[in-house]
């Protein structure tokens, strides 16, 4: 008799450890693993027309089988801009497939028909889905804009070329970073780096940039074009800050902060870094200034933006656009 009491207590702990094995499983699902794939509900998107200053966003919903790799990728017809949405959840919702009108890099989305597809790039042979959204209002940036260049030149910019270069604004040929319009360098300069300069100064003398630089980002985009190379083509910022406020730079007393940016794609790159770095060198060293030394964007008078190029490697060409600050990371077009 204990015996049999003692095997029956036996078993029943074998199958109440079973049991909890299996509520505490934590690997893959099996119908995720080996599930057919299917979609069991329509994947739709929320409008196909959509102006993102009115409406902020657009949403893709849906249902699947099985949990699975989807990829929601957004394509502008003119622009080129492009904007991956991605996951794995079986229901696609608002909560994972929103989108607010901006790309994963330059150039941006305009005004403009954007091409959808929809695919499961984890499932053999499944279908790929197309569809088409029309943006009538373009995404509203989330920063400071200094210029886009869309509004032509300020009344107190200055600007600088060699004489075998042609510099200035573009629009309407569909180059440009975000929106119509953007800043070109093109000429041959044999005798010299520098192929030419904008200065960008507010009309009145405040760009409306807070007073503490600690987290502050400055933004840019930077296409070269010829004469490129890790060592050939770099971008160099001047920063002039007018620390007494009588409305003038004097470089002799105040600060000038000067950053520079090499060459690292022909594409469109964005150029982002704090503002309160600029006053460290490469090695993390203090730059020499006139002033107090201290980065202060409140008293930020004008940027200028030189472009320059190995003088020995022939034509140099280059795009700027869109110089915007932002708070506590980098812009996002």
């Amino acid at each position: 008799m204990k015996k049999i009491i003692l095997s029956l207590v036996t078993i029943l702990l074998i199958f109440s450890c079973r049991k909890e094995d299996s509520e505490t499983y934590d690997g893959p699902n099996l119908n995720d693993l080996f599930g057919e794939f299917s979609i069991t509900q329509d994947i739709t998107v929320s409008s196909n027309t959509v102006n993102f200053p009115v409406d902020n966003k657009v949403y893709f919903s849906g249902e699947l089988s099985k949990n699975t790799t989807w990829v929601i990728d957004l394509k502008g017809q003119t622009t080129g801009a492009n904007r991956k949405i991605s996951g794995t959840d079986r229901i696609i919702s608002i909560d994972n497939a929103t989108w607010d009108g901006g790309a994963n890099t330059f150039p941006g989305f305009g005004l403009e028909t954007v091409f959808v597809e929809i695919s499961f790039p984890s499932e053999d042979n499944s279908v790929i889905l197309y569809d088409t959204l029309q943006v009538t209002g373009s995404k509203i940036d989330d920063g400071i804009l200094i210029t886009s260049f869309e509004n032509g030149v300020g009344t107190k910019w200055s600007n600088f070329n060699q004489t075998t270069v042609a510099g200035g604004i573009t629009c309407g040929d569909g180059n440009a970073a975000k929106g119509n319009c953007y800043y070109g360098f093109n000429g041959t300069v044999g005798w010299d780096w520098a192929i030419g300069s904008v200065m960008i100064q507010d009309d009145n003398n405040d760009f409306g940039l807070p007073a503490s630089a600690s987290n502050l980002y400055f933004n840019m985009a930077f296409k070269p074009i010829e004469n490129i190379g890790n060592e050939n083509t770099f971008i160099q910022f001047w920063f002039d800050e007018d620390e007494n406020g009588d409305g003038i730079f004097d470089p002799a007393t105040e600060d000038r902060f000067i950053y520079e940016y090499w060459y690292q794609d022909t594409g469109w790159s964005l150029i982002s870094y704090k503002y309160a770095d600029i006053q460290f060198d490469v090695d993390g060293n203090q730059v020499a200034t006139n002033g107090n030394g201290l980065p202060e964007p409140g008293k930020l008078f004008s940027i200028n933006v030189f472009y320059l190029a190995n003088k020995a490697n022939g034509n140099a060409k280059a795009y700027i656009d869109h110089l915007i600050f932002t708070t506590n990371k980098p812009y996002t077009p």
